[in-house]
Parts: C-alpha cells; structure tokens; sequence
C-alpha cells in the first residue's frame, strides 16, 4: 500500500462522520500488523460502538505475535475510556488461550479494577489452564475480585474444584458477595454438597437461595436436601421459596429410581402450603421464574392451579410448557377450564382448546365440541384443531357443518378457523377405523352438488388432503365442476392420489380452460413417476399464458431431478430454450437448471449474462457458483464491474467462495471505484479470503 492510502486511511479514522471511520478501520486490515496495531488500539476508545466492534472484530482475527496481546491487556488498565477498556475485554476474549500469559502476569497487578477485569476475561476465555491461577486468586485482598474468581472458577473449573469453593462458603465472615457466588459456581459445577456443608449458609438470609440452589443437585435418595428445600417452599421470603422450587424441580428431573415418590412427597408436603402468592406471580415475575412456577404448579397437579398456569401460558415463550403442565393436570384441568369458561378472556380460551387436544377426559371432549360455536374464529379454530389432535370422531358432523359455514361466507374473516377444520378432518381421516375416513368422504360428497362456489371449493379442498386411491373417482368428477377453482383442487387431489402416476384425468387438466388449473397439473405432473411426465410438461413449454410456461419450466426441473440421469438431456434442452423467454419464466428455467444441479446445467445459465433483468443474472450467477466448473466460474470475472449492486456482490462472494484467485486483479481494480458500502465490504471480505 502506498503513503497516499495510508494517508487516506488516518484522515478517514479522524472523520467526524462514524459510518466513514468504521470503513476506515476495515481498510487498516490491508495495512501490516505493525503498522494497523497502534491504529485499531486507538479505534477501541472511539466515541461509536460501532467503530469499536470493527476494531474489535480486526483485533481478535490478527495473527499470534506482533504484540497484540500484551497492548489489549495494557488497554485494560485504561480507567479514564470505559468503552475502551470494555472492548479490550472482548477482543481477549475472542482471541483465546494466545492470549493467557499477559492475563495471568496483570492478575499480579496493582489496580484492583485490572485484576478484576483480567479475572472476568479469564472466564470469558475459560481455558482450564488458567484455573490454578483462579483458585489462588480466590484468596485475593479484595472481595471484588474474590467473587469475580469464585465465578470463573465456576465457568471453567471441574467437579475438582468444589473443595477452595466449598472452603470460600464455610469459612464464615467473608464478604457475602464472595459466599455467594462461590454458591452460584457450585450449582453451576452441578457439585453434590451434603446438606451439613451448606449449614452456615442455610442460616444466612441473603445466602440461602443460592444454597437452596446447590442443593438441587444432591445425591438421589438426599432426604435431608429435600426436606429442607421443602421447608424453603413454606418461607416467607419470596426469592428463598422461588430457589427452592426450582431446586426441587431439579431433583425430579435428575431422579431416575424413585421419580414418582419424590413427586408424591413434594406434592404432600406441599398440600396445606398457602401457594396463592406464588400463583399471582405469574402476571408479574420475570420469564425464568414464570417458567419455573408453571412447572411446578403443574407437578402439583391441584385444580386451584389450572387457571393461574392457564393464564400464565397465554405468553407465547411459555405456552408449550404450560400445556404440558395441564396435560399432566388431565381432568383436574378439564374440570377447572369448564367451570371458570365464561371468566376467561379470548386468549386463554384459545389456550384452553389446546391444552384440552392433550387431556383426553370426556369433560374436555364435551368443552370442545360445544366451542365449535363460540363467538370468536380463533377459539372455534382452535378447538377444531384439537378435536382432531384428539381423534373424536364423533365431532365429524359438526366440523363438517362448521366447515360449510365458514366456506359460505362472503367475506373470508374465517380463513384460518377453515384451514384448522380441514385439517382437523385431515386427521380425523387418518384414525385407526377406516369407517370414519368413508364417513367424511359420504359426508362432503353429499354436500357438494347445488352447494355454493366457495363451499365446493372448500370441500374439494378436504377431499383432496384425505383421498385415497379409491376415492379417485369422485376427485375426477369435481375436473368437471365449472368453477376453476374447485378444478384446480380436484387436480390438486389428483396428484395425492394412487402412487405418482399421470392420470388421464390429469392429463387432461393439461388442456383445461383456465390457466390456474393448467398450472396446478404442471406442478402435480412434477412428482409423477409417468415416462410421459415429460413429454407432457414440454407441451406447456409453449402455453400461451407466461404463468403456465414458469410453471412448467419448475415442474421440468423437479420431474427431471428424481427421474435421473436418462431425463437430463431433453430437460436441459427445453429449459435452455426458455431462457430466452420473458423474466418470470427465464428465472423459473435458471432454477431448474439449479435444481439439475450438472455442470452442463451451469454453464447453459450463462445465456442469461446479457439480459437487462439483474435477479435473472443473479440467478445465473448462483447456478454457476453451485455447480459450474472451474471455466464457467472464471467466466464471471467481467461481472465485478456489473452495473447492478447486487450482481456485482453476488459474482464477488461466488468468486470467493469458488476459490477463484485469478479474479484477485479485476476485483481489486473494482475496489478503487466501487462506491456502495455492501459491495465494498463484500470485496474486503472476498479479497482477504482469496489471498489467505
């Protein structure tokens, strides 16, 4: 690099404007280590944290050597820049073990605020290399740091560990801080401590529900630990009762022999507890406390609690675990939803349906059939989605009717209650007795003759999920309905039915009047295992609608690619013939041409390099990089200077990642011109990756 560029570089680096800087500071990589050193140190103090995340990311990919470590570790001490001595921090971090002997020599340091941020650095890195140092530092004059080492040790340390931090805990007029997160390192390390070690910590308030938290990792079979965390669930104290719960479901979930006792003992002991408290937590506490108390109500398995936890699991993060909490509640729940129904809100009703999908009580079938008429589509969509998750086949009749009820409306408001009752009978059809699979088909056949359009079409449409091979008859008569609509489904059963094959009726879908109809039997076509199936989808090359044409042209490549290597060569040149034709059905062929995924196929994209279109270059460029040889991807070294932004980055990064190092001159004379920032940064990023 000349003096001019460096020049340049330092003026940038000085700019007022931070974007400007930033670019600046990706620009120093092209400089020697010596020389971009001093610079990237003075960018981690910069005024914008996005200047000091480029310095960073520059800092942490440098080499071994050449002092960078030791000038990040002489940062740290920087007390006046807490923004500087933050990113120091994290570029150690990132750099590694390379960086261990400067750290472990600062822990010796004077500034307290060095060795407690050189401890927080060791554990960011947590090498167990660094671990004897750690423990030594446990015994350190300032508490600070103490506690900052009881929590690396914690990090990176061993069950070999436990007796300095079990030491830290028992020796009694520590500060409390460093008790404390010796406690929180020995829950972490998941070490087995006998209730008699923790005594003097049990006895201290602000320790207690971090011991509480080490003892949710005793032995099996602990009934000291579990009575004493069953004391803990009884306290006054929030956070005493809150730790104690979560400990207890840690011993359940890590119980393997007597699993089922230790529920029944928590569940006992815990019978005359007042929990009302705990359950109005669940409006107001964190998300990881929320989640906890809904796992423990749930264990419980008291009906007082299915509401609260009903409620709680309206929050989306904790649906799931809510639902599993009720589903062990069975029919306690089913009792509670249907005697507080009216009390609860849409939201919780929705909820409510779905928890009943796992319940499985006569209760819960009788709450679910009866809100197929609730007010609401969300909560009448939820409950048909459950009765199908629930096999009832009694409900058929009333799905059936909802689901011409929904489909006649003028307005579709119903769209997704409609989808959830075609897929309830959907698995309603899949049930173990084949009677019920007949019904439904009885059912629908019966209600399609003289049934309005949208009716048809949503009829068409269920029995087009559930046809079997038997059914194809009646899926060929809707081919002859005069909406287009309910043509297009009737074809769209077709191709779910029998093994694959092209039927006749199917074949003739390929002349239909409509061009939807002729599109859905270009891509039902795709699947089948016809030795026609191409011959068929060449006659649509030539349709006179463009969407018909694409279709094909995505249906060819498909059909092709399972068919093997004997349906390749006419396919690639139907597709390479389509390449000339307007934009959507050029881009459908290029990704066939991708999904043939042959060097021939690649190299036939490159007809697309002079057309005007930039996604259709792109596309080209993509089908070249994924599968072109060696020649057809040097061929894309003219395209750097392509007019289009994103042509240009896409043909740089394919370039890139293809190895091609013969584009490193044509690439570089780009980056002198090259004026967006996306494309620079692409070139900075392709540059180092081909001349690494």
């Amino acid at each position: 690099m000349d003096q001019r560029e460096r020049h340049s570089i330092d003026l940038d680096l000085e700019n007022a404007d931070e974007e400007i800087r930033r670019l600046a500071v990706e620009r120093v990589a092209a400089l020697s280590l010596a020389e971009a050193l001093p610079r990237l140190m003075s960018c981690l103090g910069d005024p914008s944290w996005r200047v000091r995340k480029a310095a960073v990311e520059r800092l942490a990919a440098a080499p071994q050597g050449g002092g960078v470590d030791e000038s990040l570790v002489s940062a740290l001490s920087d007390g006046e820049n807490p923004g500087r001595r933050n990113s120091a921090v994290e570029a150690l971090a990132r750099r590694g073990e390379s960086a261990l002997i400067p750290l472990l020599a600062s822990t010796r340091s004077d500034d307290v605020d060095v060795r407690k941020l050189v401890v927080d650095t060791l554990a960011g890195i947590g090498s167990p290399r660094a671990l004897d140092r750690l423990l030594e530092l446990l015994e350190d004059p300032d508490a600070n740091v103490r506690a900052a080492a009881a929590d690396a040790v914690g990090v990176i340390g061993e069950t070999g560990v436990a007796p300095a931090l079990l030491a830290v805990v028992s020796r009694g007029g520590d500060d409390p801080l460093v008790a404390f997160s010796a406690l929180q390192a020995l829950a972490r390390l998941e070490v087995t401590v006998p209730a008699a070690d923790l005594t003097l910590a049990l006895d201290v308030p602000l320790l207690r529900p971090a011991a509480y938290g080490v003892l949710g990792h005793a032995e099996e079979g602990d009934t000291a630990a579990v009575e004493i965390l069953l004391k803990g669930v009884a306290t006054a104290s929030r956070s005493g009762r809150e730790a104690a719960i979560e400990a207890l479901l840690r011993l359940v979930a890590r119980s393997a022999s007597d699993g089922s006792q230790l529920v029944e003992r928590i569940r006992t002991a815990t019978d005359g507890i007042d929990l009302s408290d705990a359950a109005e937590r669940l409006a107001t506490a964190d998300l990881a406390t929320r989640l906890v108390l809904i796992q423990f109500f749930g264990l419980l398995s008291r009906q007082e609690f299915a509401i609260p936890v009903l409620v709680g699991g309206t929050d989306e993060a904790l649906a799931e675990v809510a639902l599993s909490g009720l589903a062990q509640m069975g029919e306690l729940a089913e009792r509670a939803f249907d005697a507080s129904w009216t009390e609860l809100d849409v939201e919780a009703r929705g909820l409510a349906c779905r928890a009943l999908a796992r319940t499985g009580g006569l209760v819960g079938e009788a709450r679910l059939l009866s809100a197929l008429d609730e007010p609401d589509s969300e909560v009448r969509a939820a409950a048909a989605a459950s009765l199908g998750e629930r096999g009832t086949a009694a409900a058929v009749p009333a799905l059936v009717t909802r689901l011409e009820v929904v489909a006649g409306l003028e307005e579709m408001e119903g769209e997704d209650e409609l989808a959830s009752l075609t897929r309830a009978l959907v698995k309603l059809s899949k049930v173990a007795d084949p009677g019920v699979h007949a019904r439904i088909v009885d059912l629908l056949g019966q209600r399609l003759e003289g049934a309005p359009e949208s009716v048809r079409l949503a009829l068409a449409a269920v029995l087009g999920r559930i046809g079997r091979a038997d059914d194809e008859k009646l899926v060929a008569w809707l081919l002859k309905d005069p909406s287009a609509g309910v043509r297009r489904a009737a074809v769209q059963a077709l191709a779910r039915l029998g093994d694959g094959r092209t039927s006749e009726s199917l074949r003739l879908a390929l002349a239909d009047e409509a061009a939807t109809v002729r599109i859905a039997a270009a891509r039902a076509l795709a699947a089948s295992t016809s030795e026609r199936g191409l011959e068929d989808l060449a006659g649509l090359a030539d349709d006179e609608d463009p969407r018909v044409r694409a279709a094909a042209m995505g249906a060819i490549g498909e059909y092709a690619s399972h068919r093997g290597e004997d349906a390749a060569p006419p396919a690639l040149e139907i597709l390479t013939c389509a390449l000339t034709d307007e934009g959507n059905v050029a881009l459908a062929s290029v990704e066939a041409l991708r999904a043939l995924g042959t060097p021939e196929a690649a190299r036939a994209a490159r007809t697309l390099f002079g057309r005007t279109e930039p996604e259709l270059v792109q596309a080209a460029v993509g089908c070249i990089g994924s599968h072109g040889d060696r020649d057809a991807v040097e061929e894309l070294t003219p395209l750097v200077a392509h007019g289009n932004w994103v042509v240009r980055a896409e043909v740089i990064q394919t370039l890139a990642d293809r190895g091609a190092v013969s584009s490193i001159p044509a690439i570089l004379r780009r980056l002198e011109t090259e004026q967006d920032d996306f494309v620079r940064e692409t070139i900075l990023r392709a540059l180092r990756k081909l001349e690494g």
